[in-house]
């Protein structure tokens, strides 16, 4: 009997003890930044750029359907502006460049999911995007209205654009831009200006808002098809992107940035793709 009841004593206090909120011990949290399945080297801290030197690769986001910026040539190879602007800077860093095409409008998303090192895609650096990431400046690019060949719309500006179907690339700058133009009577957008320029060929877009570049490379390609119109407008800065807690990754990339442009290489490059050298802009 004494048993029985020293049994139903200690089963009322534990009873008790669980009723008050009693809690059992939790495993210790993980340590900040070590989000489980992280890539290595995308940790905080800066630990990116360690591990880029440790791989001997710096992996770069691209959207390669932007000429003369990134884009594939007859043979199918990356070329472009921004491609050897990259594999110099990476050099400079010591390590490679290795590329990684990229749908536009998830570049961003891609980025902060770590599925590369930066993004070098003639990015421009907005207030919006850089709540997302941290930018090492290269290039100022603007936008520029582009039409077909002979201008049978006879649109000088922007400001003709007035009661017309524009197109652009989604998600990029130059959607921002035309959606800022009063009186547009509706915008197409296009992952990819390749198709853009296709559709104003066969009458289904009055014209396009580019990048300068782009569009400045179309009219070089295909002089007899496509005129720009008006004078740029919107001119932003270009910017590498990389993640905001990268501070070393950035700091490395400016310092490897200017160093290009003092030593000439990014002359020599922005030469043969525009014909100028933007490194005096």
């Amino acid at each position: 009997m004494k048993k029985l009841f020293f049994l139903i004593a200690i089963l009322t206090v534990a009873f008790s003890l669980s009723a008050c909120g009693a809690k059992p011990e939790l495993p210790a949290a993980s340590a900040p930044g070590k989000a489980e399945g992280a890539n290595q080297g995308s940790d905080t801290q800066g630990n990116t750029l360690e591990a880029i030197k440790q791989k001997g690769k710096l992996t770069v986001a691209i959207d390669d359907t932007f000429p003369p910026m990134e884009y594939r040539n007859d043979k199918n190879e990356l070329v472009g502006f921004d491609i050897d602007l990259a594999k110099a800077v990476a050099k400079e860093i010591g390590v490679e460049a290795e590329f990684i095409p990229s749908a536009w409008d998830g570049i961003l998303p891609g980025l902060d999911a770590k599925k590369y090192d930066m993004i070098m895609s003639s990015m421009n650096i907005t207030d919006e995007r850089k709540q997302k990431a941290n930018f090492s400046e290269y290039l100022k690019l603007g936008q520029i209205v582009a039409v077909k060949s002979g201008n049978p719309l006879g649109i000088k500006s922007k400001e003709d654009l007035k009661g017309k179907i524009v197109g652009v690339q989604l998600g990029a700058t130059s959607e921002t831009a035309a959606r800022k133009i009063p009186g547009v009577k509706e915008i197409k957008t296009y992952n990819g200006y390749t198709d853009a320029f296709n559709d104003m060929g066969l009458g289904r877009l009055d014209a396009i808002v580019v990048a300068e570049a782009v569009g400045r490379y179309y009219m070089k390609t295909k002089p007899d098809t496509f005129e720009i119109v008006g004078d740029t407008f919107q001119s932003l800065p270009v910017g590498i992107a990389v993640r905001k807690n990268d501070a070393d990754l950035l700091k490395a990339l400016d310092t490897a940035v200017q160093t290009v442009k003092n030593n000439g290489t990014y002359g020599e490059i922005s030469t043969k793709w525009f014909g100028t050298d933007k490194s005096k802009e």
